[in-house]
């Protein structure tokens, strides 16, 4: 009767163990299936700023250097596709005194009055992200 005792007593810690390392295999398991979705899921960008770095006018694209990237991308303008120059009524580095506020003259050009050198902001209909052509653009704001 003792030995029965032993072997049940045995039996339950093995079963008892056995589930204990079931469930933390399982917790891990969990934990790093959701660690790994979290990082493989790109953002989201619908917005680009920089500098043109060069300009095709016959062919309409725009080569544009990302603020902080040192790699280019091709910005194809369609005919859908506003361009937009913003003038600041005084000179940016020279401002009047007394600050207040002001609105920048706002202007629609096309691809022939943008020059290289000019900041350039864009506004995607679609992702961007890690994208060497952009080509299905909403609008284009330029500054000189």
């Amino acid at each position: 009767m003792k030995k029965n005792k032993i072997i049940i007593i045995i039996a339950v810690v093995v079963v008892i163990i056995g589930g204990l390392v079931g469930w933390g295999l399982l917790q891990a398991k969990k934990l790093k299936t959701d660690v790994v979705q979290v990082v493989e899921k790109p953002p989201v960008v619908l917005f680009l700023s920089g500098v043109i770095s060069s300009i095709d006018a016959v062919n309409n694209f725009l080569m544009v250097k990302p603020d902080n990237e040192t790699k280019e991308i091709k910005v194809i303008v369609s005919e859908g596709t506003k361009i937009k120059k913003l003038e600041a009524p005084f000179d940016l580095n020279n401002p009047p005194e007394g600050g207040g506020t002001f609105s920048p003259k706002e202007t629609e050009i096309g691809i022939s009055e943008v020059k290289e050198g000019d900041r350039i902001f864009i506004r995607s209909n679609e992702d961007i992200y890690g994208k060497e052509e952009i080509n299905n653009i909403d609008f284009i704001q330029i500054s000189s």
